[in-house]
């Protein structure tokens, strides 16, 4: 079975693989001459790839790990936003735009995280871990929301 290279572009003896680097490029540096690595599927297209926060498939056993995969994004929360958390602030309740704009980011991310793991010839991302953080761009109101999602990229026996 052969595995496709992340650095160098060229298919390897799965062996000679690890991680999505070949031997070779691991040892010495991709060659000047490299193609491009595969490209990842088209945005508006998401792979039908598992995503799961155990370390396993039910029903399906894991026949090789592939590699780490990541993914993130990125929401500006703009003053409109920042206006309605204040008030929220000063008198409790739910804040909806805030919780719509954690769930833009994460299904982003998620998406993203397929796309990734399709990438790398993987049926499933086990292991997935999301991390939100908020990130204040000053007086300006507003700031920008990141999540970021990683997981372990695995084939599936068929």
């Amino acid at each position: 079975m052969q595995s496709l290279c992340k650095e160098c572009g060229k298919y390897k003896p799965e062996a000679e693989v690890k991680l999505g680097i070949c031997d070779d490029c691991f040892s010495f540096g991709a060659p000047r001459q490299a193609a491009s690595p595969a490209p990842l599927p088209a945005a508006s297209t998401v792979p039908d790839i598992i995503l799961t926060t155990s370390f396993d498939v039910p029903r399906r056993e894991v026949d090789r790990v592939i590699s780490i995969v990541a993914a993130e994004a990125a929401i500006g929360m703009n003053v409109f936003r920042d206006i309605a958390n204040t008030f929220r602030d000063a008198w409790g309740g739910r804040s909806i735009s805030s919780q719509n704009a954690l769930r833009e980011a994460r299904t982003a991310c998620l998406d993203d995280l397929k796309r990734e793991a399709a990438a790398v010839g993987a049926d499933a991302v086990i292991a997935v871990d999301l991390d939100y953080n908020e990130v204040s761009t000053g007086g300006s109101g507003g700031g920008i929301l990141f999540v970021a999602a990683s997981g372990t990229a695995v084939k599936l026996t068929a």
